[in-house]
């Protein structure tokens, strides 16, 4: 198993440049996090979470090849916070509290102690103890602990946000993830994992087990190739987790929601880490979906564009690899095309009406694109009348800007609908 080699003997530990986008991405979700709660909340007052970081690190690194000191995860959390309460409370006449609560878990003592030494010098000693919390311990050890925590603050929904920043693969249960899932209703989980680390523990064995368990054909999809083989090329060894072991994980985890896109390292444009963010409902899915494609220049997925990003067709090993979905202007493009035509098939053979919302739930994992590119390609179809959509109370909707979670979709009474059995 590949090991973290962070060394916080003497000051900060030195960071590869990649390894900062990881960071960026926690901050610009959790400042979309607060903004999307009191976007489907208005008139709330308080809004309460607990925020943990598991494998916390010390603080403050040292930037690999420039020397540049930068913040690590525990001080982006706190700050990122910080910019929402600014952003959220700006314009408001009513100031909404922000009750958070930090939990920092890290089992090398050296790192919490140059955390410490870092929070004090940010300005916040009188926080740790009372809002911030410092935990010397293997996260696993550490969950019930955070769990009581969670369930004291937020006791009805335990509204909590785990970042899991982890080098391998083991460190981390897929049967913890069901744990934190179970007791903590309202939580959400974002995963890293070092991409090389897989290699050192995935064989034909494993991949076998994964098959039976969940009774699809890996070797199938491998063009009749070994793990060996397919560790040998590095778009080939992507692929397989994107379409092989997230499935494994998610089951594991019982997340009703997930992503699986990888984080580019530098220069050789494929992904160096692996980030899944698990979830229990489509909102928080779409919301990490947002910070992806914000990050297009950093973010790589290895399927299709449309509904069915993970089927065999578009994730097999024998097709010549194109460079991958980039989440840049190509990718968008052909986001929004394929969304039209497969968005109309699935109004086509619908039974029934159903709301926006149901079937974003229903596609939203097998598919890349946002919640606003769905309205966008369902605005597509109702100009070319090939779809109707309406309000609850009967009012049609023209423009993808005005559309809402409970508007009604159907199929018109007369459309071009039955061409699209033949595409």
């Amino acid at each position: 198993m590949a090991k973290r080699h962070y060394d916080w003997s003497n000051g900060p530990a030195e960071l590869e440049a990649h390894s900062l986008t990881k960071h960026q991405v926690l901050v610009d979700y959790l400042i979309r996090y607060f903004q999307q709660r009191l976007l489907n909340a208005r008139g709330r007052e308080h809004i309460r979470i607990t925020l943990i970081d598991g494998f916390c690190g010390g603080g403050r690194y040292q930037l690999k090849g420039t020397g540049e000191l930068v913040l690590g995860s525990p001080l982006r959390m706190l700050k990122a916070v910080e910019e929402a309460s600014f952003r959220i409370n700006l314009d408001r006449p009513k100031h909404i509290n922000f009750d958070v609560q930090f939990v920092f878990i890290d089992k090398d003592k050296k790192a919490l102690n140059h955390l410490s030494e870092v929070l004090r010098e940010e300005g916040y000693e009188r926080a740790i103890g009372s809002t911030i919390h410092l935990m010397q311990a293997e996260f696993g050890a550490a969950a019930d602990e955070v769990l009581a925590r969670i369930r004291k603050h937020t006791p009805l929904a335990g509204t909590a946000l785990f970042f899991l920043d982890q080098y391998g693969y083991a460190e981390v249960p897929a049967p913890l993830i069901r744990k934190i899932f179970a007791h903590a209703r309202d939580a959400e989980v974002v995963l890293t994992f070092h991409v090389s680390s897989f290699a050192t523990y995935t064989n034909d064995e494993l991949a076998q087990r994964i098959s039976a368990t969940l009774q699809i054909d890996i070797f199938k999809r491998l063009g009749g190739r070994s793990i060996e083989e397919i560790k040998n090329n590095e778009a080939d060894w992507r692929r397989f987790i994107q379409a092989a072991l997230y499935e494994a994980l998610v089951d594991g985890c019982g997340a009703g929601f997930f992503t699986p896109f990888f984080i580019r390292g530098a220069g050789a444009g494929h992904g160096e880490f692996w980030l899944v963010h698990l979830s229990q409902h489509h909102r928080a899915q779409d919301v990490m979906k947002q910070v992806h494609w914000q990050h297009s220049n950093h973010f790589v997925h290895y399927g299709g564009a449309g509904l069915d990003m993970l089927a065999p067709q578009t994730m097999g090993f024998l097709q010549d690899f194109d460079g991958g979905f980039r989440f840049d202007d190509v990718a968008r493009d052909k986001s929004d095309k394929e969304l039209v035509v497969q968005l109309a098939r699935r109004i086509f053979s619908q039974s029934e009406p159903k709301a926006f919302s149901q079937m974003f739930a229903e596609t939203c994992n097998g598919s890349p694109a946002t919640a606003s590119m769905y309205k966008d390609a369902l605005a597509t179809l109702v100009a070319e009348g090939d779809a109707t959509i309406r309000s609850v109370d009967g009012k049609q909707r023209y423009r993808a800007r005005y559309m809402s979670d409970t508007d009604i979709i159907e199929r018109p009474k007369q459309s071009r609908l039955f061409n699209f059995t033949n595409v």
